[in-house]
Parts: C-alpha cells; structure tokens; sequence
C-alpha cells in the first residue's frame, strides 16, 4: 500500500540497483535551482527498510535536495520485496533518467538476472523491441575503454553498434580512429564498411565458437559438393546473427 509520508534525508539510503554510474555536479546543480524555483514536482520514492528508507526512484533528486540543504521532504512509501524494489528502481530509472547506453544495458542485464526474465519479457516490461534490448546488451561485449567513451557520451550507441562489427583484435585501433577524426555516425559507419569492402580480414571476424560452427558446416557442403551435388554457399554477418546459407540445385 502506498502513502505519502515526511521522512528525514538522512534516514534515505541510496539502492544498490541505481543504474546511473556518473552523477554530473552541474546537472545536479541545475536540478537544484529548478526545484528551488518551482518546487519538488516529482516525489522521491523509497520503501521502509530496518528503521530507515531505501531509495526507489529519485537519485538524482535527492541529491538536489541535499546540495539545497533539505532535510525533510514529502516521500511515496511503496513498501515491496527486494526483488520487487529491484526490479522498480531499475524500470524506473530506465524509463525516466538520462541514462547512457552502457547503464541502460547494465541495467538490463541486471534485471534479467536478479529476475530471470528473457529479452522478451524485459521488452514488454519497459516497451522495447526485443532487437533493441539485444542489441543494447551486444554493448557489454565491447572493450572498457569503449564502454568508458559510451558512459561519457564521448561515442554515441550506434556508433558502438558499428564498432561491433569490427574484429575485437582490431576494434580499439578503429575506435581510436573515429575519435581522432572526429567521425560521426554517418562518417564511422562509412569508414567501417569501407574497410570491409577492401577486403580487410583483421577488421571483420567471429567469435572462435562461431568460426569453429561456420569451418563445420562447410566442411559438410564441401563433402556434398565432392558428392556430386550442385550448390552455393554464402555467409551473411548481421546485426545479432551470422547466417549460414547454402542451397543445392535439384536433380532431375
């Protein structure tokens, strides 16, 4: 049951599931005047917890508030169970902060596994696509520095999402590139498909389980192709997906 209640800055503890990894000073500052201005138009939300509160949704907020020096505010009491109140300060925060992609898809894969959702499930929860929750968590795959550059705006997520496709003993050589270029969306993905269409076998690969599964099955046509059987073979790299695609001439 909820309730609004005047609770004690101090007694509120921060949740451990906050998604946000950067709180900039002067965001929080300009939160600060729009409060002291028009007022707190958006109430923190937090749940009772061993004599204190435990924050829901309003980190940003509260640190607004504290940097004003309140020390009481009107609060939602939504009193839920941990994984309940996990699962809300992450939806929440998904869906109403300036999150980067890197803690979108930290916060993502939190929620799937503290509670054992698909990618499916995790869609309709905060109204994606399942493509763009798959292609949010193909994010976390990439090097620290690149996810560091993401988390600071510095790259944006599709240029990221190209970066992907770029064979990873390669990848932190084009990214430093784009940076020193300057390139921007258009620009890195044109750089990049140009690289591929020289042919440069360093800048595309998979994975050595999905090469190992790719050397197999061409193993196999090519054994059916000494058989006699008349066919073609070709590979299509996607977005989430290698397709193997092979197709044999009926015999009449």
């Amino acid at each position: 049951m909820k309730e609004i209640r005047t609770i004690e800055l101090a007694k509120i503890r921060p949740n451990k599931n906050q998604p946000r990894l950067d709180f900039y000073d002067e965001s929080i500052k300009n939160l600060a005047r729009s409060i002291k201005e028009s007022g707190l138009v958006q109430p923190l939300v937090v749940r009772e917890v061993d004599g204190s509160y435990e924050l829901i949704a309003g980190e940003r907020r509260l640190r607004a508030l504290k940097y004003l020096g309140y020390t009481k505010i009107e609060a939602i009491i939504n009193n839920q169970d941990d994984k309940t109140s996990a699962n809300m300060a992450l939806v929440e925060n998904l869906q109403r902060e300036d999150l980067s992609a890197i803690e979108e898809a930290i916060a993502i894969q939190k929620i799937m596994k503290d509670g054992h959702y698909t990618q499916s499930e995790v869609a309709d929860l905060l109204g994606y696509k399942q493509s763009t929750i798959a292609n949010k968590l193909r994010l976390l795959r990439l090097d620290d520095k690149i996810k560091e550059a993401i988390a600071k705006n510095e790259i944006s997520e599709r240029q990221a999402r190209a970066l992907l496709k770029v064979d990873e003993n390669k990848r932190l050589e084009v990214f430093k590139t784009i940076k020193e270029r300057h390139y921007n969306v258009a620009k890195t993905e044109e750089y990049i498909k140009a690289l591929e269409d020289k042919g440069d076998k360093k800048v595309r690969g998979f994975s050595a389980s999905v090469q190992l599964g790719i050397n197999t099955i061409k193993q196999a046509y090519d054994m059916c192709r000494n058989s006699g059987l008349d066919g073609d073979y070709h590979i299509r790299d996607g977005e989430d997906d290698v397709k193997v695609i092979i197709r044999f001439r009926k015999q009449r």
